[in-house]
Parts: structure tokens; C-alpha cells; sequence
């Protein structure tokens, strides 16, 4: 990629803004299929998923004001699955023919965008699944994970002239960050599934990439950067502080209060304005959501007052507080009813009298399958003849398919039901499950024992599920 990147970041969003809202609408026609629903969902992070039924004509319809851009996704799960990644701005209105599977044409204002995404994001998702830790050096993963990012901002230079500057300066930022997050992160995932230590996986300029971001709070309203901000950077400035005190091997050992705590310090000493603000509430956010004791943190939420924090986003850490509470030790956990992978209706009234260890995952989710891979076989085996213990597999996936392929392919036991839409599912929100893996312990008398249990191959797992199993 060309030098003059990151000078491009710094500039590129100063001309670029959104006026008053404007009518947009997406069609979709699927005939000659027949389907009855079909799903509109934002990759904002933010909006809720829409629900859509066909017209008289067959038609799907999606309409609304909107005024910025914004990545989407609309499918449907019947009569045939399938999805298309999509993206629309202000003012267009697209007819889209597709079958869900080869054939997809888009007509109408907006097209070229909407052809350009499409094979931008056929270009990422090749790549991205080209991607294996386990079959090439750390090095060679390194680069791999860099040459992703570059090829998606090479794509959008080379086709530059035929979509509009909104699409090109949104997706660029997008693709930018994304992939800085992806790079921030992997190392981490990486000394975690392979079992290394965390500074021999690192690519040689981690301890600079402070120096590839932009630090603007105008560039907050675009959802990805908001997304970094949120995510990627807070969690940047703990490895690095543990990489400068050479303890970045306590990195997997630390625990999620400790975490928080050093990110929450971190943050006011290297973070100013809006960008401050919105990283410590994400990291108060994030303790709260994560406590097993929530009384031990809500001090946090006046700290975070006193640091400036916005009256919304304090209101918003108290009502996350309060929900918290809902779900302390001993307390009732929220009521729920999901398919399992045959069909039946499964609810934790049918476990009356046993110990439930819920273990809530997704098949895109690399620690979860590792636990599962080495971990929970293990755990089931010291509990194979005890059925007073339940395994309960709660996925967030989106993709049944997918969901269905890693139970199989990690020959997962237990019973599994799929809670779809990631931490914005019904249950995940129920159960405030801002990440995962999570582990959620439930005692014979039906009361939650442990709201943030440890891991299946922890062996305090095994103690804790003794526990509970004594505890008549």
C-alpha cells in the first residue's frame, strides 16, 4: 500500500459530512422463490434488526430517512438460506433480483456501490478464510493478516472512479480500522490457541501502531471508528503497557476486573476529549457487564462521572447496573425457551433440581472452540456418570448452518440451542453477554450460582460444580 495511507486518514474525513436525511429504499425480489419473511439487519451495532414480509407483488420493500451511509445485511431463512452483505446511503433506491446463492443483479440509484460492495467483500471473505494459524509461521500469519487490510484499500483505489466519494471514504475508514483492530487483536488470539508465548507472535511494529491512528473525535460518528475506539484501542493500550513492564506473559492469567481496571487508568493517561470519554465508558461498561459482584464496581460509575463522563453514558452504566443485579448470585435467572438442534423446545425448567453449567459460544468465536475442543471433553468426562450435571450450549450465531457444521466438527456434547444474533440475541441480552466465551453456573434450587464461571478447562470448574452439586 502507498506510503501516503495514513496522511490520508488524517485528512480525508475534514470535507466529508452528511446534510438532512433523505428517503432510501431496497427492493427485493426473489421470485421465482415464495418466501414469507426476510430479515434487514445494520451492521451498526446499534440498530435493531428488521423484519420484512412480501408485498402483494412478492416484493420485499425496506424503506426509511436516512443520513449517513451504513453497511447492512438482508437475508432470509426460508425457503432457501442465504444473505447479501449490502450497502446503501441516503438517497438511493435499489431493486435487488437475487436466489441467495449465484445469481444477484441491482438496478436503481445506488448500484455501482452496491456491485463494488459485493465483490469487495466476496475479496475480503476469501482472504479472511484463506487464514490459518496453525498451518504456516507466526510471520508468515503476520503478514498475511497486513495484506488482508492493504488488498481491501487496494480494491477501493482501483475502483475509486466508479462508486460515489461517500462509499469510498466510508468503506476506506472501514477497512482501515477494522483490519487495525484485527491486527491488534490476533496476536492475543493467537498465544491463546496455539499455546505461545505472547511476544513470539507479535509482528515486529506492534508497540508503534499507536502511530496508524488517527485520534479525532469528528471521526466518532462513523460507526467503525466508533467500533475501534470502543473495542480495539482500549485493549491495545493494556498489551502495550504489559509488553513495556515485561509482563506481557500474565496476559491470559489476568482476570477480567484487572483487566478493566488497567485499561480504565490507561485510558486517561493516553486519551483526550470525546475519544476518552467513549473509551472509558466501554471499559466501565465491560466491568459492569462482566462482574460477578457488580456492588464491587458500581464506585465506577461515579469515577467515571467525575472524569467526565456524559450524562447518557452515566445513565446508561446505571441501567446496566441495575440489570446486573438482576443477575447476581442467587438471584432468578431470566426465563427463556429455544429449539434445540432437533427441534424441541428446550427451557431451564425442564433442569429443576440439577446443576445447568451454560456455556455460551459461536462457531466464529476461536477461544470458544478451543475450550471446547480441550477443555469441555475433559470436564464432561468427570461428570460422565453423574446426570445431575446439565451441559448447556447456547449459541449466538447467525448461521445455523455454520452453527450446526462446529458441533459436528468438534463433536461438541450436551444439549444445544441457538439463540440467534450475536450479543443482541434475545438471551445474550437477557443474560447481559457483552462477549464471549461466557459461563453461567445455575444451582439445583434454580438460583444463579455464578454468573461469569470459569472456563471448562479451568479446574476451579470442577470445584465450583461439586459445589453446587452438594449443596442440596
Amino acid at each position: 500500500m502507498k506510503n501516503y495511507v495514513i496522511i490520508f486518514i488524517l485528512c480525508m474525513y475534514v470535507s466529508m459530512g452528511f446534510g438532512q436525511g433523505k428517503k432510501t429504499r431496497v427492493r427485493v425480489d426473489i421470485k421465482p422463490l415464495v418466501g414469507k419473511t426476510m430479515w434487514f439487519s445494520f451492521e451498526d451495532g446499534e440498530t435493531d434488526a428488521k423484519m420484512l414480509a412480501p408485498d402483494a407483488d412478492g416484493i420485499f420493500e425496506f424503506s426509511a430517512t436516512l443520513e449517513k451511509p451504513i453497511d447492512v445485511r438482508l437475508g432470509m431463512d426460508e425457503p432457501v438460506k442465504g444473505s447479501l452483505n449490502l450497502y446503501i446511503e441516503p438517497g438511493d433506491d435499489l431493486l435487488i433480483k437475487t436466489d441467495f446463492k449465484d445469481a444477484t443483479t441491482f438496478t436503481g440509484k445506488g448500484k455501482e456501490n452496491a456491485i463494488a460492495y459485493k465483490d469487495l467483500m466476496a475479496l475480503y471473505i476469501k482472504n479472511y478464510s484463506s487464514i490459518d494459524a496453525t498451518k504456516v509461521s507466526t510471520e508468515v500469519l503476520n503478514e498475511q493478516i497486513a495484506q488482508m487490510r492493504k488488498d481491501n484499500l487496494a480494491f477501493l483505489e482501483a475502483n475509486k472512479s466508479k462508486v460515489s466519494k461517500d462509499f469510498f471514504d466510508f468503506q476506506y475508514l472501514k477497512f482501515y480500522y477494522d483490519g487495525l483492530g484485527f491486527e491488534i487483536i490476533m496476536p492475543y488470539m493467537i498465544s491463546q490457541g496455539l499455546k505461545k508465548k505472547f511476544k513470539e507472535v507479535l509482528p515486529a511494529d506492534y508497540l508503534n501502531m499507536l502511530q496508524k491512528v488517527k485520534l479525532s473525535d469528528d471521526l466518532l460518528i462513523y460507526y467503525p471508528y466508533n467500533r475501534f475506539v470502543r473495542g480495539s484501542l482500549p485493549g491495545y493500550l493494556r498489551y502495550k503497557h504489559m509488553l513495556e513492564i515485561g509482563k506481557e506473559d500474565s496476559l491470559v492469567a489476568q482476570k477480567e476486573e484487572e483487566k478493566r481496571k488497567m485499561e480504565y487508568d490507561l485510558i486517561k493517561t493516553n486519551l483526550t476529549g470525546k475519544i476518552r470519554e467513549l473509551a472509558l465508558f466501554s471499559t466501565v461498561n465491560s466491568l459492569l457487564l462482566n462482574a460477578k459482584d457488580v456492588n464491587d464496581y458500581k464506585s465506577y460509575i461515579y469515577k467515571f462521572a467525575a472524569d467526565g463522563g456524559s450524562d447518557a453514558h452515566v445513565t446508561e452504566l446505571q441501567g446496566i447496573y441495575d440489570r446486573a443485579l438482576t443477575l447476581a448470585s442467587g438471584a432468578t435467572p431470566p426465563p427463556f425457551e429455544l429449539d434445540d438442534i432437533n427441534g424441541k423446545k428446550v427451557s431451564l425448567k425442564d433442569f429443576a433440581g440439577k446443576v445447568v453449567y451454560i456455556d455460551f459460544w459461536a462457531s466464529w468465536c476461536s477461544p470458544c472452540r478451543q475450550e471446547m475442543q480441550s477443555g469441555s471433553p475433559k470436564l464432561h468426562a468427570r461428570f460422565a456418570d453423574n446426570k445431575d450435571v446439565v451441559f448447556l450450549y447456547i449459541s449466538i450465531d447467525d448461521n445455523e448452518a455454520k452453527w450446526r457444521k462446529a458441533i459436528a466438527d468438534d463433536k461438541i456434547e450436551g444439549i444445544h440451542l441457538l439463540s440467534k444474533g450475536g450479543t443482541k440475541s434475545v438471551v445474550a441480552k437477557a443474560f447481559n453477554i457483552s462477549g464471549i466465551p461466557r459461563y453461567v453456573i445455575i444451582g439445583r434450587d434454580g438460583k444463579i450460582l455464578d454468573n461469569d464461571a470459569p472456563r471448562p478447562s479451568n479446574d476451579e470448574t470442577y470445584s465450583q460444580l461439586m459445589k453446587a452439586l452438594n449443596n442440596k
